[in-house]
């Protein structure tokens, strides 16, 4: 018994002390000011992210890419996880849903020279074209009504430049959005307004794939580690580091 227990002693030592971490490969698109590429760590959103999948002691990488695409890379195992997307019942039969990240305000987007500041009713806003990001929820109540005229894009630029230019009347996403890329493209994005009411407030989750190996522990421990860093402040500290408060 000695020389067994003597054995397994020396194993046990040779053995590495420590696992190495699951990665989870990320993916999104770039939509400053919550995340982009350009943006330092990727923005908020994906420090949060980041932070809160390495507290629950996972790895991570993250490619940035058109929303479209981040989708269909997802939906077909070849990334993991997608940050950044609100909720549909839809996409609750491809992907596990985290608990809430952040919240953003949805509206539709316009220019001075849009002859109404406020609506009240679809129906009034049908006779327009309206631009949205291809692959996107924009929210349940815009999402189900039949309008005439969406056209899609692939960027959010895209979509900015057709608003600057008349190609559209209108464009469903977050002001705040559309003028980091206003800016980005030389476009006066204080001239850009927000139609009244706007149209939702939309919560952030980490969609995790349901193809992704261990998905629902992915789920379970990036849920953890984000109540871990509200918890101990570190949520907040993020939200200054980048000037959201």
């Amino acid at each position: 018994m000695k020389i067994v227990t003597t054995f397994f002693s020396a194993l046990i030592i040779t053995l590495p002390l420590t696992v190495k971490a699951q990665t989870v490969e990320l993916t999104t698109m770039n939509w400053p000011p919550f995340y982009a590429e350009s943006l330092e760590k990727g923005g908020f959103i994906t420090a949060i992210v980041e932070e809160a999948l390495t507290e629950s002691g996972y790895d991570s990488t993250i490619e940035f890419t058109g929303w479209q695409n981040a989708l269909d890379n997802a939906k077909k195992g070849d990334k993991d996880a997608i940050v950044g997307g609100y909720y549909s019942e839809e996409r609750a039969k491809e992907y596990y849903f985290s608990i809430p990240i952040y919240t953003v305000l949805a509206g539709l987007i316009k220019k001075p020279d849009f002859p109404m500041n406020n609506y009240s009713s679809f129906e009034e806003l049908n006779q327009y074209s309206i631009a949205k990001l291809k692959g996107t929820v924009i929210g349940e109540s815009f999402d189900n009504f039949p309008f005439s005229n969406i056209k899609e894009y692939a960027e959010v630029s895209d979509a900015v430049k057709a608003l600057d230019s008349g190609e559209v009347q209108l464009y469903a996403d977050s002001l705040a959005v559309a003028k980091e890329a206003a800016k980005a493209a030389g476009i006066d994005g204080s001239q850009l307004q927000i139609l009244l009411p706007p149209l939702e407030e939309n919560d952030l989750y980490l969609l995790i794939s349901k193809t992704a190996p261990n998905a629902e522990e992915i789920r379970d421990a990036f849920n953890k580690g984000l109540i871990s860093l509200q918890a101990s402040g570190r949520y907040s500290e993020i939200l200054v580091e980048f000037n959201q408060q």
